[in-house]
């Protein structure tokens, strides 16, 4: 049993991977019986779903510090130049004595980039462990120098979405391996399955005029560089020449996360109507019941320069579909593996077309391999995971306070 009390730290209630995770875990805590508490250093949906199953505190103030959107635009527009200070988090009068009082044992930070929250609530003397979802990019984009340096000085323990962000730990920033554990995306299987097994597929399909019998190939994810978005478009390109030249099963192609306020989105739309595919890829917006679409997937194609270990790759897998990604992105590769053909070179379109036309035009084989998937994404179920997770926790449980004598 385990019997200590843990202050959860999330950077925003919004519909993503990573704050799914946390929700996921925060709900088998609770069934579990385990005391948590949840401080949201940003707000979004998410924020009643988290309620109903932990006690929330939200209301961080960060002067000067802008939106996470514009500060991915500055890092591009800027290169490589210094980073200015790091913005002070403040917390709302009395949230530090409140916390103080609730006597936690251990910090769980879920994610990286909570640098300066946990320096601003080192008075409390409590350990901290991060579970780190990201890969050198998104780091670079989304910590600070100084913050970043704080965890990697005084983190108890560093659990990692993958090997790959393991191995980048490790590598790029000198973890001693002792203090990394792999502990891949946590899912609720039997909550998602059951949200997959009730949509209405044929009226989703109607709705974006998709034919009853077509093949959906799948994408999701924030339209930006780094989930490849465009190379999806170019995949779409070449298997929808091969197929209209060859008069085979019609095939639609659905991304999951484009606002269409975006500059990614005028991007796209322009060279899918010079392509001729604007009545083939459909372009959805963020936010909503994604799974709705997941639904009506037959096969997912994760084009993702580099990517951690998504979660919405393990829902595919949940809802039977065959999943393609590219050898060296991230942690992909080890839930798709060698041994389902579906592991492409990377950012080779020509390569994943040709799985994907092969798997289209054969029903059988995407069954056998749905099959696959499906029973790997199970392995990933919370009833499998969070227990090893508190195992884990338990290790670096400190009753006493701790003088981390930084500054």
């Amino acid at each position: 049993m385990f019997n200590s009390k843990v202050l959860f730290i999330g950077h925003d209630a919004n519909r993503a991977g990573a704050q799914y995770l946390l929700l996921h875990l925060l709900t088998y805590l609770k069934q579990a019986g385990v005391q948590t508490s949840l401080l949201l250093t940003g707000d979004g949906p998410l924020r009643p779903e988290y309620e109903r199953v932990t006690t929330v505190y939200t209301g961080f103030v960060h002067p000067h510090n802008p939106s996470i959107g514009t500060r991915i635009l500055r890092r591009l527009q800027t290169g490589n130049r210094q980073k200015p200070a790091s913005p002070v988090t403040v917390l709302p009068a009395g949230l530090l004595d409140t916390l103080r009082a609730q006597q936690f044992d251990l910090i769980f930070s879920n994610t990286i980039a909570n640098g300066s929250v946990l320096r601003t609530l080192q008075p409390l003397g409590i350990p901290f462990v991060s579970y780190v979802h990201e890969l050198q990019t998104s780091i670079g984009i989304y910590t600070h120098p100084a913050d970043l340096q704080f965890q990697l000085s005084f983190c108890r323990h560093f659990l990692c979405g993958s090997g790959a962000v393991q191995d980048n730990l490790i590598n790029n920033h000198k973890v001693d391996r002792r203090k990394t554990t792999v502990l891949n995306s946590i899912v609720r299987a039997e909550t998602l399955t059951n949200a997959l097994a009730n949509v209405d597929r044929l009226s989703v399909r109607k709705r974006l005029g998709i034919p009853p019998d077509a093949v959906v190939v799948g994408g999701c994810g924030n339209a930006e560089w780094r989930k490849g978005v465009d190379l999806f478009a170019l995949v779409a390109q070449q298997v929808l020449s091969k197929n209209n030249a060859l008069a085979r099963p019609e095939v639609h192609f659905i991304w999951v996360g484009v606002p269409q306020a975006s500059e990614e989105y005028q991007h796209l739309t322009y060279d899918l109507a010079r392509m001729g595919l604007t009545d083939r890829v459909h372009l959805i917006e963020p936010g909503g019941d994604y799974l709705n679409y997941v639904a009506c997937f037959d096969l997912f194609t994760l084009t993702s320069r580099e990517d951690p270990y998504p979660l919405v790759m393990l829902e595919a897998g949940l809802n039977y579909n065959p999943v393609l990604t590219f050898q060296g992105s991230g942690g992909s590769a080890d839930y798709v593996g060698h041994d389902t053909g579906c592991l492409i070179p990377y950012a080779d379109v020509s390569a994943m077309a040709t799985v994907l036309d092969r798997l289209i035009n054969d029903p059988f084989e995407r069954r056998e391999l749905g099959e696959v998937f499906y029973q790997r994404a199970m392995a990933h179920d919370t009833s499998v995971l969070a227990p090893r997770l508190l195992s884990i926790l338990s290790t670096f449980i400190n009753h006493q306070p701790v003088s981390h004598g930084y500054r």
